[in-house]
């Protein structure tokens, strides 16, 4: 299995958070010990922004982040390519107005894999399959 994480997933994976669900804990584990998970590079971006803005996620959270992004071989950062820029692009904006939850939802509509979220309001579009 493989699948992208949010920003979300991500961080309250790392922490090994109760928040985040036991369904997407599970699907982050199965994929970690198999084909991958994959982080979008915006989401690296939003997390640099809400730890300099709303401080939801402190500079040392990002750290651990980043380090274990650089060290684990099961974890990708995907880049923001052309492949992603024109799914981010074909994204109605009233369904997602979010720029960084377009990227990563672009991202998982071009790997076409699961995206692990708890935000509403992808799940509502239904621009992809999401666990939580």
């Amino acid at each position: 299995m493989r699948v992208v994480a949010d920003s979300h997933a991500l961080v309250w994976y790392a922490q090994g958070s109760p928040r985040l669900s036991a369904i997407a804990a599970e699907a982050l584990r199965t994929a970690e010990a198999g084909d991958g998970v994959v982080v979008s590079m915006a989401t690296l971006v939003d997390l640099w922004y809400v730890s300099q803005t709303t401080r939801a996620v402190s500079a040392e959270q990002l750290t651990e982040i980043r380090d274990m992004i650089e060290t684990s071989p099961a974890i990708e950062l995907f880049p923001m390519d052309m492949a992603v820029t024109n799914a981010f692009t074909s994204i109605d904006r009233e369904l997602l107005r979010d720029p960084w939850d377009r990227f990563i939802v672009a991202t998982a509509r071009v790997l076409a894999v699961p995206l692990v979220t708890r935000d509403g309001a992808i799940q509502r579009s239904e621009l992809v399959a999401t666990i939580w």
